[in-house]
């Protein structure tokens, strides 16, 4: 397996995996997200709310961070270790970016009881209750992460550690 494999790929595809896992688990356990309900009516009459499943919010910064760690152990690169910590948030706005003409092509020849402007909107509350949420979170778990691989260890261990090195 090729030192990229190792340190890219499969922590991302892990820490993917891990993400999509805690989510099924806090919506199967029946937890409702919590909802902001948004008047937009620059559209149309409907409501669209943003819906954030927080427990789901906070187990990310700890999958990011692990991610990144397994990537930087494994000989990955600083920027290696982040693309492999946001992967998630990465994906989804692949199917964001994939979805939304898809659904747009199926709106207009299909000509379905929705518009092109509710597809629109759905892509909004994709980007942000999906995307940006969630990459805000696996941002801060990359963070500490990185903060905590470049402090100082304490102890003796350590001083004997920089006792070998010089």
């Amino acid at each position: 397996m090729s030192r990229r494999v190792r340190a890219l790929w499969l922590p991302a595809v892990t820490v993917t995996l891990a993400a999509e896992v805690a989510l099924y688990l806090v919506m199967r356990s029946g937890y409702r997200p919590w909802t902001i309900p948004l008047d937009w009516y620059v559209f149309h009459a409907q409501h669209h709310p943003l819906q954030f499943f927080v427990p789901w919010l906070v187990v990310l910064p700890f999958v990011a961070g692990a991610g990144a760690a397994w990537s930087r152990r494994q000989g990955g690169t600083p920027r290696e270790a982040a693309l492999a910590a946001i992967f998630p948030a990465i994906a989804a706005l692949g199917l964001a970016i994939i979805a939304t003409p898809l659904d747009i092509l199926v709106d207009v020849v299909i000509q379905r009881s929705h518009s092109v402007e509710h597809s629109l909107c759905g892509t909004a509350w994709l980007l942000v209750s999906f995307v940006l949420a969630p990459g805000l979170a696996l941002a801060l778990g990359l963070l500490v992460a990185v903060r905590w691989h470049h402090a100082p260890a304490a102890g003796p261990r350590a001083d004997r550690m920089e006792a070998d090195r010089a």
